[in-house]
């Protein structure tokens, strides 16, 4: 059997070393999870320009909130809200510089003001802005860009186009707005379906909280995010699309 890249190795070594890698990564866990915005902070390159961006650590599946997970869950909410935040769970993808052997990589997701915690279902429309890889020389992470199946480095160029940077600093990019809705129709009592497409281009039917049994127009989600409209939090206040 061949022996794993000592790339590799190294890097995974150097990021269970900085307490940022999940221990859940690899056990094949089941259902949705939550995850919650942590106190660290992790310093990340994007086309050389320093960024200090948020920790995303695993709190639960979404099975097995308690009043213990509910208090942390408040606390998370009173953090400061990064631009964006380092998934502390791991994937390993293949680089391009060397795509025969998977690199231990986080996923970078940008983050809304205000907001505590997401679930890994499509990561609450959260933006993926790229993944970031460990450069354990300079004690700092630097984002690539996954495309074709595999990471690349992005130089300012790119990240021009990827509309990453404003002069040196990184854009803020929460959830995207619906831009149109095409049908709600019922689903189970104070909620209903809603065929919405978002302003990244993607389309997905969006549960939506009502008032009883009365279905809102379509147009009055347009404009709005979907935690506006939805709550996969049950504890959530976020105002009624009615």
């Amino acid at each position: 059997m061949a022996s794993a890249h000592p790339s590799m190795i190294d890097r995974t070594i150097d990021s269970i070393s900085l307490g940022l890698t999940d221990p859940l990564s690899t056990g094949g866990r089941m259902g949705v999870a939550i995850y919650i915005l942590d106190r660290r902070t992790v310093r990340l390159s994007v086309a050389g320009m320093v960024q200090e961006v948020g920790t995303l650590r695993y709190l639960c599946k979404a099975t097995e909130m308690d009043a213990r997970r509910e208090a942390e869950l408040d606390e998370a909410k009173l953090l400061p809200s990064p631009t964006a935040v380092l998934v502390v769970h791991t994937e390993k993808l293949p680089i391009k510089l060397d795509p025969e052997y998977p690199i231990t990589a986080h996923r970078i997701l940008g983050w809304d003001e205000g907001r505590g915690s997401t679930t890994d279902l499509n990561w609450d429309y959260l933006p993926t802005l790229g993944y970031a890889i460990l450069d354990s020389e300079r004690n700092l992470f630097r984002l690539h860009e996954f495309r074709d199946g595999m990471l690349y480095p992005i130089d300012s160029n790119r990240a021009l186009d990827l509309q990453l940077l404003d002069g040196d600093v990184l854009i803020r990019r929460g959830q995207p707005s619906i831009i149109e809705c095409y049908t709600i129709r019922a689903f189970i009592p104070c909620f209903a379906e809603a065929d919405c497409l978002l302003e990244d281009g993607r389309r997905d039917k969006l549960i939506v909280r009502v008032d009883g049994n009365a279905l809102p127009d379509p147009s009055r989600l347009v404009g709005r995010r979907p935690h506006e409209v939805s709550s996969p939090d049950p504890r959530s206040d976020g105002g009624h699309p009615s």
